[in-house]
């Protein structure tokens, strides 16, 4: 399957919704223009028709009140008023009166008239083949004009039609030369954040193939670090992790090559005296091949435990061995392991001192595997202490906490860190096994496994494991 890359996924569908962005933005700056701008013409008009109405009745409605009064007089007198009240509304909203002959009547104004007549002309015909009284006090379309046609109620001959208009002519030009405008303004600013976005996705993709070249070298073996800083805090973030990374890596070399040194060291050793004793009972050169035997059978039975011991070590980091964890009696367990290092105890001059605790308390474990630990714990707290070794066992909470100490010098502080790598040996060691795979039976329960100095001297290891 084809692997898309980073400017084909993220940048590519961004360019395109950018892309359609101009003529979308402008469809909808079009519309709403249009609309914005005919609804203003008509509240114009609106507003017009609320001043003139009002006039218009006043001047000819109610004749039997204006006895004595020329209605010539009446006609000049609301022209008048008409025409003042346009004039100081201003605006797109104008005003035209239509005779009984359907001739223009107003404005009167010769530069008024001359813009009016040619509109005037187009309206009569098109009212002459309308239904009028359909449209009046409504407002309608004609061309480019919005109307709001008026019978003027007088029964002058002089005087028929009040018609408010405003062109719309000049609204579709503002709008299609205001949307061309935000067309080509929109279209730059859209080039100019693409151009962006590609110089700001390179700035980024160019580092990550830096990075991913670091990674394959890593893969090679070379675990320098990366010196160069970045400016962006995810990519820094990425530097220091693969950092890290290489630095953890150096360590896990050097601790394999001092792991295969160490076991090299350890397995030739035993090999060397079995095979010089093995030689010189060939050879005669022992008188006896008694001594030479029982020799040939202790480093026998040390290269065994060795051997052992590393596999029983590899198949817990391997996963190989799952635990079947139950629940176990902890002073039972303490009790067999307490039985099978006596031997070496009275050896070494060493007495235990185990304090009061429940015998009733369990833990959570699997027995084969904490009677590991403790069985290393036990024997190298005998290997270093001086007269005692003491096991505590204390509940806190859910966790039952197993401590094994000394009174001998301590762990040196170089040691302290690597005490659970393997075949890590300090001082007085054997094969450097034994407590790595005592950390990694602890883990494999759920537990854990701490070791440190005690402050009137001597180490103190600490199992902690889940209370059942």
């Amino acid at each position: 399957m084809k692997k898309q890359r980073l400017l084909s996924r993220f940048l590519l569908p961004t360019i395109i919704v950018l892309l359609l962005l101009p003529p979308l933005s402008c469809l909808i700056f079009k519309k709403a223009a249009q609309q914005y701008a005919y609804s203003e013409s008509i509240r114009q008009l609106q507003s017009l028709q609320k001043n003139i109405l009002p006039l218009m009745k006043k001047s000819f409605q109610n004749q039997e009140q204006n006895i004595g009064i020329d209605i010539s007089d009446q006609v000049q007198n609301f022209l008048s008023k008409a025409g003042q009240i346009v004039h100081r509304m201003g605006g797109s909203a104008q005003m035209m009166i239509l005779g009984s002959d359907m001739q223009l009547i107003y404005p009167r104004e010769e530069q008024e008239r001359e813009s009016a007549v040619p509109f005037a002309k187009e309206l009569v015909s098109y009212l002459q083949e309308e239904n009028i009284s359909e449209k009046e006090k409504n407002a309608f379309h004609y061309k480019n004009y919005l109307i709001y046609l008026y019978e003027i109620p007088t029964p002058s001959v002089q005087i028929r039609y009040l018609i408010l208009y405003c062109s719309t002519s000049q609204i579709n030009t503002w709008v299609n030369q205001t949307s061309i405008l935000v067309l080509a303004i929109s279209s730059v600013f859209v080039l100019i954040v693409i151009v962006v976005l590609w110089l700001t996705a390179n700035s980024i993709i160019r580092p990550l193939h830096w990075l991913c070249q670091r990674a394959y070298e890593i893969g090679t073996g070379d675990f320098s670090e990366i010196q160069t800083p970045f400016s962006l805090k995810e990519l820094e973030e990425l530097r220091l992790a693969m950092n890290e990374m290489s630095n953890q890596l150096t360590r896990s070399d050097q601790v394999q090559k001092d792991f295969f040194q160490n076991v090299s060291h350890e397995l030739r050793n035993p090999l060397m005296s079995i095979s010089g004793y093995a030689q010189g009972i060939e050879a005669g050169v022992f008188p006896s091949s008694k001594e030479a035997a029982h020799t040939i059978l202790e480093e026998s039975i040390r290269l065994t435990e060795l051997v052992n011991s590393l596999l029983t070590l590899s198949r817990m980091e391997s996963g190989q061995t799952i635990p079947q964890l139950s629940s176990v009696l902890i002073a039972e367990a303490i009790e067999d392991c307490l039985d099978r290092v006596h031997g070496l105890a009275l050896k070494n001059n060493v007495a235990f001192s185990v304090a009061a605790f429940s015998r009733k308390l369990t833990v959570k474990g699997e027995e084969e595997l904490i009677g590991k630990v403790m069985y290393n714990l036990m024997t190298n707290a005998i290997r270093y202490a001086m007269t005692t070794v003491t096991i505590e066992v204390t509940e806190e909470k859910n966790k039952v906490i197993i401590s094994v100490s000394d009174d001998g010098k301590g762990i040196a502080p170089k040691d302290l860190p690597h005490l659970f790598e393997r075949c890590y040996k300090g001082e007085g060691g054997h094969f450097g096994l034994g407590l790595s795979i005592a950390s990694t039976a602890a883990a494999a329960m759920g537990g854990e496994l701490t070791a440190a100095n005690r402050q009137d001297g001597g180490a103190i290891f600490t199992l902690i494991l889940q209370r059942m």
